[in-house]
C-alpha cells in the first residue's frame, strides 16, 4: 500500500472493489438474460439452443479462470484491470455487431470471461489483499457492487430498450466501459500499488509457494470448499427450478418476484453484518454458521404453509448468500496469505462454475422422481448443521485469535 498505516488503503480498496464488481454486471447472467428473447429472435435459437450456447461460453470462461486467476498475483492491479475491462468491452462490442451465430458465441465468451470472470475476480482479490485491517468490510463492498448491479441494471435496460434496439444497448455498454470504467478502475487501482516484497511479509502466511495441484491435497482448502461451494450451487439450483417449486407450492409469479427483492435486501444486509463480524472475529468463525439460514429456509419448504415458506426461502437464501460472499473473499487470506490470492481464488472460481452447473441437474433429477420437499429440506438442513461442524475445526493455517489478518502457517 502507499501508506505505512494499515488502514489507509481501506477506502481506496473498497472503492475499487465496489466499482469493479458493479461493472462486472455486463458479464453476469442476470444482465445477459435480459436479452435472451432478442438473441433467440435474431439468430433463430430455441430455449435449448441458447442455453447450450450460453452454458458453453460460461463453462469455458470459468475453467480458464483456473489459470487466469493468477494474473492478479503477477500483474499490477491497474494493468490487470485494463485487460479485464478490455475483454469486457470487446465482448460487448462483438455482441452489438454480431451478424452470425459464432459472432454471438465469441461475444458471450468474452463478456463472461472479462466481466463475471476477471473483473469480478479482481474486485474481491483487491479488497482482500489491500485492506488489511478491515478486510471484511472491504470485501463486503465488493458484494455491494454485485448487489447494486442486480438492482439497478435491469431497470435501466428495461427503460432504455423502449428507445434503443438491443444491439445499440450493447454498443452503449461497450462505450461506457472504454470511456468511463477502464480509466476509472485504472486510477483507483494505481492508488493501491505496493512493492512486490510487501506481499511476502507477515500477511503472506508462511511464505510457502503452492502449486495448483497442491491445493487439491491441502486439507484446509478442501474443508473450506465443503462449505463455501454450497451456497452458489443451492441458489443457482433453486432459482433455475423456481417454476417447478412454484407449481408445487402454489406460488404466483408476482409473489416470487417480490421474493427476489427480499433476497437482494437480505443479501446486502448480511454482507454488511458479515464484513464486520469477520473483522471482529474471523471468516473461519463464520464458516460454521453460514449455511444455517439456508438450511432453515429449505426445511421450511416441507413444514410451513406455502406463503410463509416462500418468504422464508428467499430470506434464508439471501442471508446465506450474503455471508458466503464475504467469507469466500476473506477466508483464503486467513488460510494462505495474500501472495497467491489470485491463483487460489481463481481455482475456487473455476470449481464454482463446474459445481453450479451440476447443482441444477441434481435438483431437477430429484424433483423429477418426486422426492418430497420435506425430504429435500431435511437433507440440506442436516448438511448445514453437521458438515460445517465436522469440517471447520480441522481447518489449519488460520490466524490465532487476536491476530486477525495475519495468517498462521499453512499445514
Amino acid at each position: 500500500m502507499t501508506s505505512s498505516n494499515p488502514a489507509a488503503g481501506l477506502p481506496a480498496a473498497g472503492r475499487f472493489a465496489l466499482a469493479a464488481a458493479l461493472v462486472s454486471s455486463f458479464g453476469q447472467t442476470f444482465f445477459i438474460g435480459l436479452f435472451g428473447a432478442d438473441f433467440r429472435a435474431e439468430f433463430g435459437l430455441g430455449e435449448a439452443g441458447l442455453g447450450l450456447l450460453y452454458g458453453a461460453a460460461t463453462l469455458v470462461s470459468g475453467l480458464l479462470m483456473f489459470w487466469l486467476g493468477a494474473i492478479a498475483d503477477h500483474w499490477r492491479l491497474a494493468r490487470a484491470a485494463i485487460l479485464s475491462t478490455g475483454l469486457l468491452a470487446g465482448g460487448a462490442l462483438g455482441i452489438a455487431l454480431a451478424e452470425e451465430l459464432w459472432h454471438l458465441a465469441v461475444g458471450l465468451f468474452l463478456v463472461r470471461l472479462g466481466g463475471q470472470g476477471l473483473t469480478g475476480h479482481l474486485a474481491v482479490v483487491a479488497a482482500a489483499r489491500y485492506a488489511r485491517r478491515r478486510r471484511g468490510r472491504a470485501v463486503a463492498m465488493a458484494s455491494y457492487g454485485f448487489i447494486l448491479g442486480e438492482a439497478v441494471f435491469p431497470l435501466l435496460v428495461a427503460s432504455v430498450l423502449g428507445v434503443l434496439a438491443w444491439h445499440q444497448v450493447w454498443l452503449l455498454a461497450a462505450l461506457l466501459v472504454v470511456a468511463i470504467t477502464m480509466p476509472g478502475l485504472y486510477l483507483l487501482a494505481a492508488r493501491l500499488q505496493s512493492p512486490v516484497a510487501e506481499d511476502h511479509d507477515s500477511d503472506s502466511g508462511s511464505g510457502k509457494i503452492l502449486a495448483r495441484r497442491e491445493l487439491f491435497i491441502h486439507g484446509g482448502f478442501l474443508r473450506v470448499l465443503g462449505v463455501v461451494l454450497v451456497p452458489p450451487v443451492l441458489v443457482t439450483a433453486v432459482f433455475l427450478h423456481q417454476g417447478t417449486l412454484g407449481e408445487i407450492q402454489g406460488w404466483r409469479l408476482a409473489e416470487v418476484a417480490r421474493g427476489f427483492v427480499l433476497f437482494a435486501a437480505m443479501q446486502g444486509l448480511l454482507a454488511f453484518v458479515g464484513g464486520r463480524l469477520i473483522d471482529r472475529f474471523s471468516a473461519r468463525a463464520l464458516l460454521r454458521f453460514a449455511l444455517l439460514p439456508a438450511g432453515v429456509a429449505m426445511l421450511g419448504l416441507g413444514l410451513l404453509p406455502s406463503q410463509v415458506a416462500l418468504w422464508l426461502l428467499f430470506a434464508g437464501l439471501g442471508m446465506t448468500a450474503g455471508l458466503n460472499g464475504v467469507i469466500s473473499g476473506a477466508v483464503w487470506v486467513e488460510l494462505f496469505g495474500t501472495a497467491q490470492l489470485g491463483m487460489i481464488r481463481g481455482v475456487y472460481a473455476a470449481l464454482m462454475v463446474v459445481s453450479t452447473a451440476v447443482g441444477p441437474v441434481l435438483l431437477g433429477a430429484l424433483l423429477a422422481v418426486e422426492v418430497s420437499l420435506l425430504v429435500l429440506g431435511a437433507g440440506f438442513f442436516a448438511y448445514a448443521i453437521v458438515v460445517p461442524a465436522l469440517l471447520v475445526p480441522g481447518i489449519r493455517g488460520f490466524a490465532e485469535p487476536g491476530q486477525k489478518g495475519a495468517p498462521g502457517p499453512c499445514r
